[in-house]
């Protein structure tokens, strides 16, 4: 792949083979900032000859027309490239999804020295009637991320692309949230009840947050995909749902908070209607948690994590179910036994002073 480094609009260039070797396809692609190449259907290659190596490399010789135009006067335009990862990838589609660059560098090449009259690019092989060797000869290797070239005409440094640092930080709060926070957050509601309600407006205050925090990187990551910049895939769609549902009952539990204690300092009992609201608040914020648990599974599974980590988490999630299934029985229990025990205690009150003589 290689574009010019300093138009906000590059042009890529990918190739790959098809059908075990005996043809290649190649995809024009135009890429705006940090996003995913998408294939340009106003770009037309011709393609002349291939060749195959002993590495079993394909040198591909084609034509470009209406593709990335440099100037000659320039002896230092700024290009990159980047490689990898290994795909097997078989297919006649120009539109073929990719994955995320391994590696990429980023170098200046001499324009001048680069081009035969009327433009066109020396071949590997074909040394410039000017010099004794090759204009356009670039070779690089991993150690200390350093690249050589064999004469001036270029030079340039490979790096290591490291982790998507955006994506990690999207999957690694997203399944905290759903394997730790939110659990955490319902087993002190159903604990504490309403007598201790501030300490759950505490677990849920942090709940939202790392909801919002891992919601913040996956936008960004979504942007640069051409998957998901629709933002249409079902993940997006799932977690944008759950997001918006976990906001409301925040609220909506603020609000029921309030109720009950103005009516406490009343003197009164709540409105009957609270308690049905309060239902309504356990239930829909337990089915959050059960999305939010499959989404972090459709999520990986989006991102092509492999199978090994895939099933992992599963594991984990079903794990984490077994577990606090029970506990959440022991609680409503508790808190059942707990009303009616109020309820009894409430009755003789009713005729203290309706006695028969």
């Amino acid at each position: 792949m290689l574009l010019n480094g300093r138009n906000s609009n590059p042009r890529w260039r990918l190739q790959w083979l098809v059908l075990y070797h005996k043809g290649v396809t190649v995809s024009p692609r135009r890429t705006t900032g940090n996003t995913e190449p998408v294939h340009s259907p106003d770009t037309k290659l011709t393609i002349h000859e291939t060749t195959i190596n002993d590495n079993f490399d394909m040198i591909v010789n084609a034509t470009c027309h209406g593709c990335q135009s440099f100037t000659k006067t320039d002896s230092a335009a700024p290009m990159m490239f980047a490689v990898g990862p290994g795909l097997d990838l078989s297919s006649d589609d120009l539109d073929a999804r990719i994955r995320r660059h391994s590696a990429y560098g980023r170098f200046t090449i001499n324009l001048l020295r680069a081009t035969l009259p009327g433009g066109i690019p020396p071949s590997a092989s074909t040394p410039n009637p000017n010099t004794t060797t090759p204009d356009v000869i670039l070779s690089f290797t991993n150690n200390d991320d350093t690249t050589t070239t064999t004469n001036p005409t270029a030079t340039f440094r490979l790096h290591q692309s490291g982790d998507a640092k955006a994506a990690t930080a999207h999957g690694i709060l997203y399944a905290i949230v759903a394997l730790a926070v939110a659990p955490f957050d319902s087993l002190v509601a159903g604990a504490l009840g309403s007598r201790w309600a501030w300490v759950h407006g505490v677990t849920a205050t942090v709940y939202v947050a790392f909801v919002v925090g891992a919601m913040v990187p996956g936008v960004i990551v979504g942007r640069e995909h051409v998957a998901t910049q629709q933002f249409r895939t079902g993940h997006q769609i799932l977690g944008l749902l759950t997001v918006v549902a976990l906001t409301l009952m925040f609220f909506w539990g603020i609000a029921l908070s309030w109720i009950k204690r103005s009516a406490k300092k009343r003197g009164q009992e709540p409105p009957e209607s609270t308690r049905m609201l309060g239902d309504i608040h356990r239930w829909v914020c337990r089915v959050i948690w059960v999305l939010l648990l499959v989404n972090v599974g459709v999520g990986l599974k989006l991102s092509e994590q492999r199978m090994v980590l895939i099933l992992a988490y599963v594991a984990l999630a079903v794990g984490v179910i077994i577990v606090l299934v029970p506990i959440y029985f022991c609680l409503w229990r508790i808190q059942k036994k707990r009303k009616e025990k109020e309820e009894g205690l409430e009755m003789p009150t009713i005729y203290d002073h309706h006695g028969f003589n």
